[in-house]
């Protein structure tokens, strides 16, 4: 997994909660770089994994609880970052739709080696169904990056996971106007 998803995950601590705590999730986590991600450098998901369990140690909270939150505050992250990706969207259903191609064809640009997951969205009647499925346990983080979309975009929508997809490496959530 690209060191841009671990160091924004720092980012998120040391903002959100503290850098004091950010620094006591990475010696808890026990990591083998001690928290030096580059943005470019491959890691081992689990090490993300091993972050998010030691925050929840440290902080009480459930692991998929963070998972979500730290996704809602990527989406805000990488629409700040990446403006050109949200350039000619003017809702979440809109960039949704086009976001596995947005995703496959950027990240392949600039890291020919990443395996991405995958975000399908479909319009079905008066509702939007996104699919994801990845080899990474990470579908609370897209329920999350999928919240923040529809912040991002001020949509009224309601964000409905679901429950037969209830596994970490795949979820369908179902975006329904409120």
């Amino acid at each position: 997994m690209k060191g841009v998803i671990f160091s924004e995950l720092i980012n998120w601590v040391e903002e959100d909660f503290s850098p004091a705590l950010a620094d006591q999730m990475i010696t808890g986590a026990q990591l083998p770089v001690c928290g030096g991600y580059t943005a470019v450098g491959n890691y081992p998901h689990e090490q993300a994994l091993a972050m998010l369990a030691a925050l929840g140690a440290l902080t009480g909270r459930e692991g998929d609880d963070l998972s979500d939150a730290y996704g809602y505050w990527l989406a805000g992250r990488l629409a700040k970052h990446y403006p050109q990706y949200f350039a000619g969207h003017d809702s979440a259903i809109s960039f949704l739709e086009a976001i596995d191609g947005i995703h496959q064809k950027e990240v392949s640009k600039l890291y020919p080696d990443a395996r991405t997951p995958s975000v399908i969205a479909a319009v079905n009647g008066q509702d939007l169904l996104v699919s994801y499925a990845s080899h990474r346990p990470f579908a609370e983080v897209a329920h999350g990056l999928i919240r923040g979309y529809i912040d991002h975009f001020g949509d009224n929508l309601a964000v409905l996971r679901d429950e037969q997809t209830p596994g970490p490496h795949a979820a369908r959530f179902i975006l329904q106007r409120k």
